[in-house]
Order: structure tokens, then sequence, then C-alpha cells
């Protein structure tokens, strides 16, 4: 169709009809979007919000995005500059100060140039798929696997995901020391939990297009599933669904304005790439790639990668912390992500309990915000070094933890429970989560973990 032609018909179906001056002002009042909501979402732009199942203040926005771009070695002093300004105009409640406050911290992060000195620079920086496959010599080749094995730890898997998120919810966006001053232990759900999930939102995009793809599916068909069934996102998947509206398709949507590309978003995606691919680390990385370019790059992408590497070796091992070794061994050797890893790895070894380890981390990562890829992927390491290869004790620890806790809970323990088995795990952790899960997803608002299991062997069987 031609578009012009298209667009002179609508144009000569209008029929004269110039409504009277009362109805003129409620359409024009109609079009004009409210000022009490425009407020509100320039508050949550600079404060974030108040995480509904842990209560916690859930900052990220514009400081974060300072915050973010510091971090991947980018000259932020006169973004930090407006920052101030602009928490004085929200305090006051200046909306008009603050809207142009807002628009001057983005130009200057869009215009950012880099710091040749910061240490981010000092990394290899892996840009695509080709560039990591040349990065890593070490894969651990495939194994087989039998369709029985599959299907019995695929399902102890998604137990292991959601009860992961859902325990590790109700502590998210905590500090660790804001949690040891009112916990000591985590011996079951805080509180009655709320089963609404909103990190698996992607997992089930990304579901949805292997079923019909299977492993020729690109990030173009999981950007369609995206748009087809999320409303909105946070962060870097928020900027990459505005991309994409905007007909910005990966891997430009991950990187186009995109100042948090390298936090958790991704990693917190990655098991699903390795329930498709158990036991074929390769396989399962490659998918993490194709999937975490739609919203991430570099360390944001590898961070996937890691959390699907885990899912897909825990199908052929049975101790955890050897596939936290194997995983390490799969990681672009040169990358920040590894070093951090290998880093976290180094001061296990050296420490004589968890909570030692994770204070040394929090101070030697302190620059980065409770939502960037390393400080999690920290967590999930110190969780499996000292959580004796038991479900319940890595649960623990991950949770008392803090940070992105549902995000890095729910990861972990997809591949604990996968070597667990489900009959490892403690009924109070599964009972309340057995029933129907709750998402915000278009046309699936609801689902149990058992149509999740039928539906992810379903599609790996129909693409073996």
């Amino acid at each position: 169709m031609d578009a012009y032609e298209y667009h002179l018909k609508v144009l000569k179906s209008s029929r004269l009809s110039v409504p009277k001056k009362e109805q003129a002002d409620k359409m024009w009042n109609d079009l004009i979007p409210c000022p009490q909501k425009e407020e509100a979402l320039l508050h949550r732009q600079w404060m974030g919000v108040v995480l509904p199942s842990s209560g916690a203040s859930g900052l990220s926005g514009i400081c974060g995005a300072i915050a973010s771009m510091k971090s991947m070695g980018y000259i932020v002093e006169e973004a930090e500059r407006l920052m101030e300004a602009g928490l004085e105009a929200l305090e006051k409640k200046n909306w008009k100060r603050l809207r142009v406050i807002t628009s001057e911290i983005h130009r200057c992060l869009y215009c950012a140039k880099e710091d040749s000195d910061h240490k981010y620079r000092k990394f290899q920086k892996i840009e695509t798929w080709q560039a990591y496959c040349g990065a890593v010599t070490k894969w651990m080749p495939r194994r087989s696997i039998t369709e029985e094995a599959y299907v019995r730890k695929t399902r102890a898997g998604w137990y292991g995901q959601i009860i992961g998120g859902t325990a590790g919810s109700q502590l998210e966006g905590y500090h660790y020391e804001e949690i040891a001053r009112n916990l000591q232990e985590f011996s079951g759900y805080l509180k009655t939990p709320s089963v609404y999930n909103d990190d698996i939102t992607y997992e089930i995009a990304f579901l949805e297009a292997y079923k019909k793809r299977g492993r020729e599916l690109t990030s173009k068909d999981i950007a369609h599933e995206w748009l087809s069934l999320i409303p909105f996102g946070m962060s870097a998947e928020g900027v990459a669904m505005r991309n994409l509206k905007q007909g910005i398709y990966p891997p430009e949507s991950g990187r186009t304005g995109n100042f948090y590309c390298e936090w958790i978003g991704a990693q917190m995606r990655g098991a699903i790439c390795g329930m498709l691919a158990p036991a074929d680390p390769f396989e399962a990385a490659r998918l993490a790639w194709i999937d975490g370019q739609i919203s991430h790059a570099n360390n944001g992408i590898i961070g996937e990668v890691f959390s699907a590497l885990l899912v897909s070796c825990a199908y052929a091992e049975q101790d955890i912390r050897r596939v936290l070794k194997k995983t390490a061994d799969m990681l672009p050797e040169n990358s920040e992500y590894a070093g951090v890893i290998k880093n976290t790895m180094d001061i296990c070894a050296r420490s004589d309990n968890w909570r030692t380890a994770w204070e040394t981390c929090l101070e030697e990562l302190k620059e980065y915000t409770w939502v960037h890829a390393y400080p999690n992927a920290a967590a999930e390491v110190v969780a499996i070094w000292f959580g004796d290869n038991d479900f319940e004790k890595m649960l623990e620890i991950i949770c008392l933890e803090g940070y992105d806790a549902d995000c890095t809970a729910a990861q972990l323990l997809t591949a604990a429970a996968i070597i667990t088995g489900i009959d490892h795990i403690d009924p109070k952790w599964t009972a309340p989560v057995s029933g129907e899960l709750s998402t915000y997803l278009y046309g699936r608002e609801t689902f149990t973990i058992e149509e999740l299991t039928e539906e992810t062997v379903a599609a790996y069987r129909k693409f073996l």
C-alpha cells in the first residue's frame, strides 16, 4: 500500500463537523497529560519505587545512571554537579526546574567523554559473539543426558528458580548491614510471600520465541516477543523497550542511550538458556548472548552468559562449586566480569566464612550500584563457595547478602536445584509457590511451575 495514498484517503474521509465549545474544550483537556501523573513519573525517575515484596526504597534511576557511566570509565563530573541541583529541586518540588535538569543530565551522559586512565579501559571489551568465542578456549564439551533426567532436573530447576525469586524478593534492595542488624538466619519466608514475579517475564518471552524458532532464533525474534508480551521494563530493559518501539533493534537496542547496560537485567534471565541447552555450555552461552544483546552490552551480556553456563553445566555435574569453576573457565579471561568472578573466588578461598568473604567483596565493589552485575555475581559466588552443595544453605546465604537478592537467588538456585533435586528441598519452600504464580505479561498473567516445566520440555524435544 502506498503510504501517501492511505494518508490522503483518511484526510478525504473526514466530514465537516465542527464541535461545540464544550466538546472542543473536553477534547483538548483529554489530550493534555495530567500534571500529577507527570510529576509522579519524574519523582520515580529520580527516586525509584518502593519494592513491593521487600519494602526497600529501590533507588536507581538518574543517580544510578550517573554511577553506571562512571563505572564504565566515563567522565561524569558535570552530571554529578547537576545531580545535586536536581535533588534540591526535587526536595522543593520545583518540577519545572527538575524537568530541565533531568534533560541536562541525560545530555551530559550522552556526550560523556572516556576516561583513558580508568581501570575499565584496561580490560577487553567484548562486543560480539564472535569476539566472545575468540576470547574463550576452555569450552566444556557437550554431554548427553537422558530424557528422564532432563525432565526431572528441569522441573527441579524451575522450582529452584521460583523459590529463589520469591524468597529473595523479601530482602532485595537492602544492604547487607541492614539485614545483619535484623536477621542472623533465614530459615523460611519472613511473611506469607507474594507470588508475583516480574523477572521471569523475560524468560517466558525467550521461551515463546524458542518454541517457534528453536536454535535458529535471533535477537529480533525475542525482541518481537518483548513487544508482544511485556508492557514495560525497568532500567536497561526499559531503555531497550523504548528503543525497540522506535525501530532500534539489537544489538543497538542494548547500547543506544542505555546507561544501565551492565546492570543485572540480563544476568537475571540466563537460566532458561541453560535449561534449553542442558550439559551443552557452548550452546547455552550462544543463546544467552543472543538474548542479552537486546538490552545490554559487554559485561552486561557476559552476566547472562554466566547464568546460562551455571545452569547448563549443572545438568552434567553433582557439585556446584565444580560447576562454578568450569563456568569461570568459560568466561573471557581478559574481561572485567571474569576478573570479578575470579577475584571473588580468591577472596572465598582465603576467608573463614561467607560473612567475611562478602564483607570483603562489598568493600572492593562499593562503587557499583546494588543492581549492577558485578556485586550480584560476587554474591552468587560466595553463596556457592560456602553453601556446601546444600540448597537451603545457599538460599540462606544469598538472601542474607541482600542487594538484588531475588535476581541472584533465582538464577543460582535454578542450578542448585538441578543438582540436588526437588526431593531435597523442604516443603516449607515449595508449598507457597506450588500453585499459581502471577506476572504482568499480556495474556499470561498466571501460570504454574508444572506448566513452565511442560512447555520447556516440549520446546527442547521439538528442536532436539
